[in-house]
């Protein structure tokens, strides 16, 4: 049972369905004619029947108008206050049976039978206007796909179970009579053959094509939800507060409590679905290879993970969409974007198990053909990307229904010229997108060149704008800052560089130096705000890199202590490390830290700091008496 829910759901998931049949039959109805006026029913348009003098293309748009102008009630939801109510036919049915059998009694068969006709005209009116109000009621109650499809099906199988073929006969010979009750018999039969082509007309279109009324969903067709959004909603001390929030926010306390159980059952799931996949998959593809399998395992979970994440995610938030909003059209105008969402996670995907297969491979590549390099490797990924992002955003374009060819064909001669009028725009846009693809900066980072020095504030499709140190804002053309030198601060993760240079005077031993430099490294590698081999964790793999990911993303952890130089009034140490944060005032705090613990580390190893010094040498010669 489990297995059969994961895998609708991954059907769901990997390939949501995103055409639906929304078509209307060409084939026209066909009616019955008259040559007097047929009254026009209350719940859709008289059909005109065809005739010599109309056209077969009316006969079809009337039709189609029918089938919207149904649809259009059914979910703007006018049918439950504009048609009449199931007594007020049940007066006139039962007015008609009284009729009926005081004909009978008076043998005035011709005029009983015309009010059977009425009175099975009324009956299937009255069974057709309540299918529709019920198809609105259970559109707000959440009702499962089946029991639309029974109403509809139960309203059909009524239409048909009345058969006209006993009438038939005598409409036909009646047709040679003038009198009142064969014209009125005439009539009736007329109304309710039209009456019951048109219905099941409706009906049938309304049961082939159900997602124009009511969007499918997955959750509420196989499980129900609106029985527990009922349960509690009746809840004796909930239902008074739920009918309040429901009528001033269009939702109940039961639907926001079972679309918060539904995030948190999706929330739960991403914990142990991914795992399930991934180790599927990994038995399917490597039986025996034990070492391959758990390689595969690692990559592809990074692979999906994330991907999948936001899947599950975004399918809580569309079957809550079903649940919280009631506009049908609404829906319909946001189910577009959901779809397009749904293909760029499925596009996220399938690049980064490209991109996490080529790690895996790419290694052996390169050192099996040494011509083969490593940037043209990156260089066709960056092409793929590229070629995904076009399928996404013209999926999105056919989901909107913009004409994609007409998109196409005026890229022409008239681009040409706009392209010349606007030669230096369109330089400053594609140099905004050379600082995209580069991602020498971002928003946020503080970046200088050789004319500024600031924080960017953005990045526009014409220009950059940076706010400087002295609160001042620049503005500069992307083509500028695209082809200037950029030192940016901010490409750091972990690592700001402290440096210094530590004079110890020549009187001291230089065994208590020796002590002091490996006292002043073990004070550094046990220092909780100090890089270092025991606090940063470098990955280290054997899989391709492009580019190794401390070096892009900026983490440092060099440390090193050393008796570096004799100095001209000093023996020098050399503490070279970084910080683990590079923001500004962690790094002071950090740096002034290490400082008051070598001083004290000095202080223990009986050494003394040195300090610009100059030693005067004075020779004095010796005198040289003259004994002469």
């Amino acid at each position: 049972m489990f297995q059969k829910l994961l895998l609708k759901i991954l059907t769901i998931l990997i390939i949501p369905i995103f055409l639906f049949s929304d078509n209307i039959p060409e084939t026209p109805i066909k009616l019955i004619g008259k040559d007097t006026s047929v009254t026009k029913p209350t719940i859709e348009p008289t059909i005109v029947t065809e005739d010599t003098t109309k056209n077969l293309e009316n006969q079809i748009d009337i039709q189609n108008k029918l089938i919207n102008e149904v649809i259009l009630n059914i979910n703007n939801e006018s049918y439950l206050t504009s048609l009449p109510e199931k007594s007020f036919y049940e007066n006139e049915i039962l007015f008609l049976t009284n009729k009926i059998n005081a004909n009978n009694i008076q043998n005035n068969t011709l005029a009983a039978q015309r009010d059977e006709l009425k009175v099975a005209y009324l009956d299937e009116k009255s069974y057709y206007e309540n299918t529709l109000k019920d198809i609105i009621i259970g559109k707000q109650e959440f009702k499962n796909k089946k029991y639309f499809e029974e109403i509809l099906q139960n309203n059909i199988n009524k239409i048909q179970k009345f058969k006209l073929d006993p009438y038939t006969l005598i409409y036909n010979n009646e047709l040679k009579n003038d009198s009142k009750v064969s014209t009125e018999f005439i009539d009736s039969y007329i109304e309710l053959y039209n009456q019951k082509h048109t219905q099941l007309f409706v009906l049938q279109y309304l049961y082939s094509n159900m997602q124009k009324i009511r969007a499918s969903n997955f959750f509420i067709d196989e499980f129900n939800l609106k029985y527990i959004i009922n349960k509690i909603d009746n809840i004796k001390s909930i239902s008074y507060f739920s009918s309040l929030i429901s009528y001033h926010l269009n939702f109940s306390i039961g639907e926001a409590s079972v679309v918060l159980l539904i995030i948190i059952f999706f929330r739960l799931l991403n914990r142990y679905l991914i795992a399930l996949i991934i180790n599927f998959i990994s038995k399917i593809l490597f039986k025996n290879d034990q070492e391959a399998e758990e390689s595969v395992l690692y990559y592809l979970k990074e692979a999906i993970n994330s991907p999948l994440i936001y899947s599950l995610y975004l399918f809580s938030i569309q079957i809550s969409i079903f649940i919280l909003i009631k506009d049908q059209s609404l829906i319909n105008q946001i189910m577009p974007w959901i779809n397009t969402i749904y293909m760029a996670l499925l596009t996220w995907a399938m690049y980064s198990i490209l991109n996490n297969s080529i790690s895996i491979y790419a290694q052996n590549l390169l050192e099996k053909y040494q011509n083969v390099r490593k940037e043209m490797i990156v260089f066709i990924l960056k092409i793929v990307k590229v070629l995904l992002i076009l399928v996404v955003i013209l999926f999105l374009f056919t989901q909107l229904g913009i004409d994609v060819k007409a998109i196409a064909a005026s890229l022409g001669v008239g681009g040409i010229a706009i392209a010349l009028a606007a030669k230096d725009t369109l330089a400053n846009f594609f140099a905004s997108l050379n600082i995209m693809t580069d991602n020498s900066f971002s928003q946020g980072d503080w970046i200088k060149t050789d004319d500024f020095e600031g924080t960017v504030v953005d990045i526009r499709m014409r220009t950059t704008r940076i706010r400087t140190f002295d609160n001042a804002m620049i503005t500069v053309p992307n083509t500028q800052i695209a082809n200037a030198h950029i030192l940016n601060w901010s490409k750091r993760i972990i690592g700001r560089r402290i440096k210094m240079s530590i004079g110890v005077t020549y009187e001291n031993k230089m065994s208590d130096i020796v002590c002091l430099k490996n006292d002043i490294l073990d004070m550094l590698l046990n220092h909780p705000n100090i890089a270092s081999n025991k606090n940063i964790d470098i990955s280290r793999t054997k899989a391709f890199e492009a580019i190794k990911r401390e070096d892009l993303e900026g983490i440092k952890n060099t440390l090193l202590v050393y008796i570096d130089e004799f100095g001209a009034t000093s023996i020098n140490i050399l503490v070279y490390c970084f910080s683990r944060s590079p923001v500004w005032e962690d790094w002071l705090d950090t740096k002034e830290d290490v400082m008051i613990k070598i001083a004290r580390l000095v202080e223990k190893n009986h050494c003394e700091f040195a300090y610009p010094t100059q030693v005067v040498h004075l020779k004095q010669e010796q005198k040289i008496e003259d004994l002469s």
